[in-house]
């Protein structure tokens, strides 16, 4: 399955054009859509200039801002907004770039007396994103490891924080190893393989259970050594209470356990965990 193949399926399940180009990026981060396959840059900016606008004035919760004009720069929407109540200047000018298909906020401008625009904040978003590096693997032959998880580039860069009215300096792109599993996610693409993880043993002996279930297992002396205190209580309790005429249940019970823990791969012990040969 191709990229394109791929972002498509994520909308046709109701996925927004963001919200997919995100999920499309963690398997091919080289994907880019131009303006117009995405969205349309004017109208995404007046639907979501609100939240925008919000998220960069924290201190400044619940002000509305309102846009007063939005004009096309070569690559770059300016928008000049007023604020109520003001966020101490009034209006402000908001520059917004596409990437990879939609409008991201880059920087913001307070107006001078002459006219002039000057330098409010930055988020550091950038039109042309660093190259990517690539993490190489490091193939071991003794013993055998499990996969290493692929590593690559083009997630979104992380929320900025600021305080006041200045932002922060944020990277704008960063590697993070694949995600391999997990709810919520769209369907991996084909050739995607998960980690194989190696099972574990507990200390607990095939050999030991099978010897105290065909000997002593009317008595739960093999469910005592296993941790399972309840079975073994009640194997007991059943054959001394009944003056041995339960061991008719007792007996053949126990003959059971003690084989499926010889011969049973699947076979737990109290922790959970598979018995050692």
């Amino acid at each position: 399955m191709d990229a394109k193949l791929y972002f498509e399926s994520l909308i046709s399940q109701g996925y927004s054009n963001e919200n997919a180009l995100t999920h499309t990026h963690r398997f091919y981060p080289d994907f880019t859509m131009n303006t117009a396959a995405t969205v349309d840059a004017r109208s995404w900016i007046s639907q979501n200039f609100q939240r925008i606008a919000g998220e960069s004035y924290p201190d400044d919760e619940g002000a509305v801002f309102t846009i007063v004009d939005i004009r096309e720069n070569n690559q770059v929407f300016e928008v000049v907004a007023h604020s109520e109540p003001s966020i101490g200047y009034d209006p402000v000018r908001y520059d917004f770039i596409i990437v990879n298909g939609i409008p991201a906020l880059e920087s913001a401008y307070t107006p001078e007396p002459d006219g002039s625009w000057s330098p409010f904040f930055s988020t550091g978003i950038t039109a042309t994103p660093p190259p990517s590096v690539h993490t190489p693997v490091v193939h071991q032959t003794h013993p055998p490891q499990q996969q290493q998880p692929q590593q690559q580039m083009g997630q979104y860069p992380p929320q900025q924080q600021q305080m006041g009215y200045v932002a922060a300096q944020q990277p704008a792109m960063q590697s993070q190893p694949m995600q391999t599993y997990g709810q919520g996610q769209p369907a991996q693409p084909y050739g995607q393989q998960g980690m194989i993880m190696q099972q574990q043993v507990g200390s607990r002996s095939k050999i030991v259970t099978f010897l105290l279930g065909f000997f002593l297992g009317v008595f739960g002396v093999h469910n005592f050594y296993l941790g399972k205190t309840g079975l073994g209580i009640t194997q007991l309790l059943l054959t001394i209470l009944t003056f041995g005429i339960g061991t008719l249940i007792t007996w053949p019970w126990s003959l059971i356990e003690s084989i499926l823990a010889l011969a049973s791969s699947n076979f737990r012990d109290g922790d959970g965990m598979p018995l050692s040969d």
